[in-house]
């Protein structure tokens, strides 16, 4: 009797208050699924854009939006892994010429104002967890050195072809 109970008002509770979905998708991505995730595609004649994953995809989706707007790190210890691998890769025939050679992790800053409503900055923390796998010290982390000073509209409130030519150009 107890158990449907607490099942009857856990039904209850998540009519009235729903469970965030892309959490519940979050929170079951293991290391093997997330390595799973559908590879994004090249960009045409954009050689210097990589990008990991497809955006497409539900799953990256809501890695993107719990990391965005609730702080959601559950993933990122992998992530950064995986990003870390990534730039090495890309950096590696420079390493191979040049052992002195450094390079910048630099996050993409937000405004103060913008910091104090959030309380963080998602790209911080994506830098954090790849700089954690850095332990040859190849990248130097250097969020002070770019500072945003200009408040600009927030870019989910604009139109998906306003956005691509933000993009493009």
């Amino acid at each position: 009797m107890l158990k449907s109970t607490r099942d009857f008002l856990n039904f209850v509770l998540d009519y009235i208050i729903p469970k965030r979905s892309n959490f519940d998708i979050v929170k079951k991505l293991t290391p093997e699924k997330i390595n799973n995730l559908p590879k994004a595609p090249k960009v045409i004649g954009e050689d210097w854009i990589t990008a990991l994953f497809h955006y497409k995809d539900k799953r990256v989706k809501a890695i993107i939006w719990e990391l965005k707007y609730k702080e959601n790190t559950l993933p990122l210890e992998h992530i950064g892994k995986l990003l870390y691998e990534e730039i090495i890769s890309e950096i590696s025939d420079i390493l191979l010429f040049d052992n002195d050679a450094e390079f910048l992790l630099i996050p993409i800053p937000i405004t103060n104002q913008r910091k104090i409503e959030r309380e963080y900055n998602q790209s911080e923390l994506i830098a954090k967890s790849i700089i954690e796998n850095d332990t040859e010290h190849t990248l130097l982390y250097a969020p002070q050195w770019f500072q945003k000073i200009k408040e600009t509209p927030k870019m989910h409130l604009k139109l998906t072809t306003e956005l691509e030519v933000n993009i493009l150009f």
